[in-house]
């Protein structure tokens, strides 16, 4: 059993830093606020403007350099001793979201959406060489999936002399009350990594949470799906005319799930097909003629099951302490814990832990918000960069770790001039 040795440093210093692709700038917000400084510089490439517009918007004297435009012109204190870069590179490669197959675009290791991560690591670590960067991208960077990733990420450290590591969090141990895993990975300018600390915030119940959003605040009357559940999916009104309840004693008898899951679960598929038929006959989402109806709907969830497939769930989604993943369709079906009504957009972005006057121009732009790293989370994991940088982290003896931030274990090291990949189980007690 390999034991870590720990050595610490200390220095205090203003800290400089920047980003390369921030999206829509969660991460970015959780670094302002661990550090109290705004970014010098933001670097990304024309794909991403759409996304990127809603943080230049919100810090507007923060330049905004391209790295694909012909006339770019960076100045040349910009890159002068800076002491971190953060980065949110596309995750579809390693997302158990891409159902991709067959294609480059498909999910693993060798899906061409990783290459943002390897070029936008190259481009950092060569010419702005900052004492971390360090960025976040899916569960499964952190599995064997992500091995070929892992690898690779480790050779373009190695090449400009960086350490790596890896954690695995979730958002719920970070105050929000939204189950979000998540990979963060760190170039570290030094041999070895640091030990980073353990994360646990208490987070609040999902209603009280909500409930911190004052009246006066923005965004609250713009949602993806406006008016009642029950007038939107009407499968829904079904459930309650068979239960007998009103929305929100069903709410509460309920729980978490969705209503196609309860519809399966007690076996009234037929008779709810039944009941739309005679009550709606052909009639689709939003009350509107539709290729598919409800009935059509429930009969290609029948044939999925039956077949032992997965379907998509377009159904209401209900939540009961905890909010799931912030992400596609939750983002259509999440429905808000005590009001007959899906969540708002002010909702969605107070549940990425963005600032209450953080806003977006219009729902059609409402992804942005799931493409994004909840505040708090990002915060937690400046903090330990920041210790880093002014010299008061905790190092190690090992130049890659994994952590699991979920457990609080260790699960893989490699030990400073040991032989390559030599791996070694440790305790996760220090």
């Amino acid at each position: 059993m390999q034991k870590i040795k720990i050595k610490n440093m200390n220095k205090e210093k203003e800290l400089k830093w920047g980003t390369i692709i921030p999206l829509i700038g969660g991460s970015a917000i959780g670094c302002n606020k661990a550090t109290g400084n705004l970014p010098a510089f933001h670097l990304s490439y024309e794909a991403f403007a759409a996304n990127e517009s809603h943080i230049e918007d919100y810090w507007p004297d923060v330049p905004m350099y391209r790295l694909d435009h012909e006339d770019l012109d960076i100045p040349n204190q910009t890159f002068e001793q800076v002491d971190f870069v953060n980065s949110v590179c596309p995750c579809a490669g390693l997302s158990q979201l891409n159902s991709a197959s067959g294609s480059a675009s498909s999910r693993g290791s060798d899906a061409v959406q990783n290459q943002w991560m390897y070029n936008s690591s190259e481009y950092v670590l060569e010419n702005v060489k900052p004492k971390v960067l360090w960025g976040e991208n899916a569960p499964g960077l952190f599995t064997k999936m992500g091995e070929g990733v892992v690898n690779r990420l480790k050779a373009i450290g190695e090449k400009y002399g960086y350490s790596f590591s890896l954690i695995k969090t979730n958002t719920e141990l970070h105050g929000i009350p939204q189950r979000r895993i998540r990979t963060f990975y760190f170039f570290w300018n030094t041999p070895t990594v640091p030990m980073l600390d353990w994360k646990f915030r208490e987070k609040k119940h999902l209603i009280d949470y909500l409930k911190e959003i004052p009246e006066d605040a923005t965004l609250q009357d713009m949602f993806m799906v406006a008016g009642k559940v029950t007038d939107h999916y009407k499968p829904y009104e079904f459930v309650l005319e068979k239960e007998g309840l009103n929305h929100a004693d069903f709410a509460k008898k309920f729980g978490k799930g969705t209503i196609a899951q309860y519809l399966e679960k007690y076996d009234l598929l037929d008779e709810c097909i039944h009941w739309l038929d005679k009550k709606y006959h052909k009639q689709g989402f939003s009350n509107k003629k539709s290729t598919k109806s409800f009935g059509d709907m429930l009969e290609h969830q029948k044939y999925k099951t039956s077949q032992g497939l997965g379907y998509w769930d377009a159904s209401p989604h209900f939540f009961n302490e905890s909010f799931s993943a912030l992400i596609g369709r939750n983002m259509f079906n999440g429905v808000h814990p005590t009001e007959n009504r899906y969540l708002n957009i002010r909702e969605m972005l107070h549940l990425m832990g963005l600032p209450l006057d953080f806003g977006i121009k219009d729902a059609r732009q409402v992804n942005h918000i799931a493409q994004n790293v909840p505040a708090t989370t990002a915060m937690d994991m400046a903090v330990e960069v920041k210790k880093f940088c002014e010299g008061k982290a905790k190092m190690t003896n090992f130049t890659f770790m994994k952590q699991d931030n979920t457990n609080q274990k260790i699960l893989v090291t490699e030990e400073l001039g040991a032989e390559p990949k030599k791996k070694y189980k440790v305790n996760s007690t220090f």
